[in-house]
């Protein structure tokens, strides 16, 4: 049996590379292709290299992939990919019917943002590889609601915690490791607040080595682009701080390195917090940026873990929440054999055509008729009707599918 893995950024294809040995395992051969998604760079070689999959890994586009047929000559599809490119993906195996291969929906991280946006955009896949009861519960309710069928909603679990974590036995006196994420906080001084925090906290504790880890160094690319690097805005908050603390440092570790010998994980709203409380690590979630739909911190209410930078005391005694817990962290190596062994036994079935499956959840399909007369079928898969109102010009271009 062929999977065939459709990512199309770095933590998208680290998902996929975590999952694909259970695939093999159970005796199907496994590819990755990177979807392309924007015009800008996605992932470099460097990250691609970095995963160490150990089989090519290839550059397409889903209008290729399935207008050419080739997608039917595979039985599975793994899509670790964005809403936007699952919406394309759904689109354009609607043509191939039956013979389409079986959809696997998976994500790469938390959802922390926009939940049923996502949600939505995946109703059509055959399977859809939760992350928590939490959002389970969720995507059932929605689905519910709209008359759309969750039979194929699944949990999974968090898939980083996939990758083994093995606690250094002198962690406890490691360093305390703060995780950056590119847009979270998204704006200039609330990240050179975050920057100036972190180096007090540093200054207040000479004894404990602290590190920053930087969501990417360098010309690495992802999904998210930051308007801010925190790199020169450290460097600005510890000029105004008297001087860079010599217990202070960044690092561009891989993020399961760095929690193996970390004493304390400390973080705004990132699936790296799920990984170091799984991994027994002692974790803080800053909450000086409040509770913005943008940041994601209603992912961590009741955990028992957010703090201010002013409440943050070193050695921390926090623990997560068990109710918490149950609700939002579920591993997947409890579930995934099973899962896998489902999806090849759905993949050996008969199939629906895509173009019976809903997509009510998203939008109605009278809506949806109505926005492609007015802006073409790529219009409406890149969401440009969104947009402010556009002349003639714009709209004819987007009907002749000319990306604006």
């Amino acid at each position: 049996m062929r999977v065939l893995a459709l990512a199309s950024y770095d933590s998208f294809l680290n998902t996929a590379s975590l999952i694909a040995p259970h695939f093999e395992r159970e005796g199907c051969e496994f590819e990755y292709a990177l979807v392309r998604a924007r015009a800008n760079a996605q992932i470099t070689p460097e990250q691609v290299a970095g995963l160490a999959l150990g089989s090519p890994v290839r550059w397409i586009t889903i209008e290729d992939l399935c207008g050419s047929a080739e997608a039917a000559r595979y039985d599975i599809i793994l899509s670790c990919l964005e809403g936007l490119s699952t919406r394309r993906l759904v689109h354009h195996l609607a043509p191939l019917g039956e013979k389409r291969p079986l959809v696997i929906s998976v994500y790469p991280g938390l959802v922390l943002r926009y939940p049923f946006d996502g949600y939505s955009m995946r109703t059509a896949s055959d399977l859809v590889w939760m992350n928590c009861k939490s959002d389970l519960l969720a995507f059932q309710s929605m689905c519910n609601a709209f008359g759309v069928d969750d039979r194929g909603a699944r949990i999974f679990g968090i898939a980083p915690l996939l990758q083994p974590i093995e606690r250094d036995a002198a962690a406890e006196d490691g360093p305390v490791v703060f995780f950056e994420q590119a847009i979270i906080p998204r704006y200039h001084d609330e990240r050179l607040f975050l920057a100036e925090q972190f180096v007090l906290l540093a200054k207040r504790h000479p004894q404990i080595d602290f590190i920053v880890k930087p969501r990417t160094m360098g010309k690495d690319a992802t999904l998210h682009r930051t308007w801010h690097a925190i790199e020169p805005l450290m460097h600005e908050a510890a000029e105004r701080q008297g001087g860079w603390p010599a217990n202070l440092s960044l690092s561009s570790e891989k993020a399961s390195a760095l929690l193996a010998r970390a004493s304390h994980c400390l973080t705004v709203s990132s699936t790296v917090a799920t990984e170091a409380i799984h991994a027994g690590v002692p974790t803080t979630i800053i909450g000086d940026f409040g509770a913005h739909d943008e940041y994601g911190l209603s992912y961590f209410f009741g955990s028992g873990l957010i703090r201010n930078f002013s409440d943050i005391v070193m050695p921390s005694a926090l623990e997560p929440n068990p109710d918490w817990l149950a609700l939002y962290m579920a591993n997947p190596k409890e579930t995934i054999s099973e899962l896998v062994q489902e999806a090849i036994r759905m993949a050996a079935e008969p199939r629906q055509s895509m173009a019976e499956r809903s997509l009510r959840a998203e939008i109605s399909p009278e809506l949806r008729a109505y926005l492609t007369a007015r802006n073409g079928a790529t219009g409406v898969l890149s969401r440009s009707y969104q947009s402010k109102r556009r002349g003639w010009l714009s709209q004819l271009l987007s009907k002749i599918g000319v990306k604006i």
